[in-house]
């Protein structure tokens, strides 16, 4: 079995939980290799929070080999074991005792005007447009299939996966999707209208939004990497991908779980 491992530098722990990993790994008799792109291991390590595993999956994008995330910071949505705990939670691994759940992207492409249309972006996450710095909302026509839904007055978008639900969209007051529900999420931030609700479509949906007002360049961005800066009459196109990241979850640990102790659900006597 190969596995390499994905990790973020800038992180300061980092460098102890890579010596800590590789010797849990060598001590179950796993080569562990280096992460190069174009690479295909048996599984990717991926240590660090969410937005390190984001950045893992944009550099393996496609490579459809499953990601064992640890988390070495707080929060970890999308990952299966604290470091803390990862030397027993490799070992199950190892060992074949856990679960692939299979998540759906995103696929994006933008269209200025008088421009070809870029290039596929791909996201885990969400597909975000947000107003730049004037201080003023922006105008953004939604349409679902070729039909217009219609203009929203707002500070931005979200458009988010069933994974992306839990990340900026429930701080913009988005609803929580299970992991494999077949569905994409519109979310609006901060609308002009109270009547504005987040809208959850059927995950063959195509999207398209289209900024018609904006006092300043409105940032277009992809699981937080901001790709491009659009200005009124621009529009961007969403759709699923035929893409799905593999995240290895251990059988005891499943998403109402994650839940109740990324959230602090607990209960109450009364």
């Amino acid at each position: 079995m190969r596995i390499d491992i994905i990790a973020n530098p800038s992180i300061n722990q980092n460098a102890d939980a890579i010596l800590a990993v590789t010797a849990a790994l060598e001590d179950l008799g796993v080569d562990v290799v280096p992460f190069q792109a174009g690479s295909v291991p048996d599984f990717h390590i991926c240590l660090g929070g969410d937005g390190s595993v984001l950045r893992a999956v944009r550099k393996t994008f496609g490579d459809n080999a499953p990601f064992i995330n640890i988390n070495t910071g707080s929060l970890g949505y999308l990952t299966c074991s604290h470091i803390f705990d990862a030397r027993a939670a490799l070992a199950r691994i190892i060992t074949g005792d856990f679960r692939i759940e299979e998540r759906t992207t995103l696929e994006a492409a933008v269209c200025k005007k008088d421009a070809a249309e870029s290039a596929p972006f791909h996201a885990l996450n969400d597909i975000v447009a947000m107003r730049g710095d004037s201080g003023r909302i922006s105008a953004m026509e939604l349409s679902v299939n070729g039909d217009c839904v219609t203009t929203f007055l707002c500070d931005g978008i979200i458009i988010a996966t069933p994974t992306g639900s839990t990340a900026y969209s429930l701080s913009a007051g988005g609803p929580i999707l299970m992991p494999d529900t077949p569905a994409i999420l519109v979310n609006i931030i901060c609308p002009h209208t109270l009547t504005s609700r987040p809208l959850v479509l059927p995950d063959d949906s195509e999207i398209r939004v289209r900024i018609t007002q904006s006092y300043s360049p409105v940032s277009f961005s992809c699981d937080g990497d901001v790709a491009f800066s659009l200005e009124p009459g621009d529009c961007f196109f969403v759709k699923k991908s035929p893409v799905r990241v593999r995240l290895v979850t251990l059988p005891d640990s499943g998403p109402f779980d994650k839940l109740r102790r990324k959230l602090n659900w607990c209960g109450a006597l009364i």
